[in-house]
């Protein structure tokens, strides 16, 4: 006798069906147009006193410097105290500077 094969039942296999993606809206950010800083340069009396405060101290500062420049002796220190009295100098004088404008702003402002 012959033997009876073994036939293996087919399943029917689920139809997996691929859906096309979605397409992705993308929403374009508006920008602003660059613009330019409407912030402007006020005037305040904290403002010139700090800087009135610092001049003075720059001052000091400067003439102390020069008069030691001018006492020393000794080459290291004449070397030192030159490039701190032209460093100090231009500090007051920049000071000096910004005081100016800022007492010029608060006079056109009135």
């Amino acid at each position: 006798m012959a033997k009876k094969k073994k036939v293996k039942k087919r399943t029917k296999k689920k139809r997996v069906v691929k859906r096309a993606p979605k397409k992705v809206v993308r929403k374009v950010a508006k920008r602003k147009a660059p613009t330019k800083s409407k912030r402007l340069v006020r005037s305040s009396r904290r403002k010139i006193r700090f800087i009135l405060k610092n001049l003075i101290l720059f001052v000091i500062l400067f003439i102390l410097s020069l008069v030691i420049w001018t006492v020393s002796s000794n080459d290291l220190l004449i070397s030192f105290f030159e490039l701190l009295t032209i460093i100090l100098g231009f500090l007051a004088v920049a000071f000096l500077l910004v005081l100016l404008i800022l007492l010029f702003l608060r006079v056109m402002k009135k």
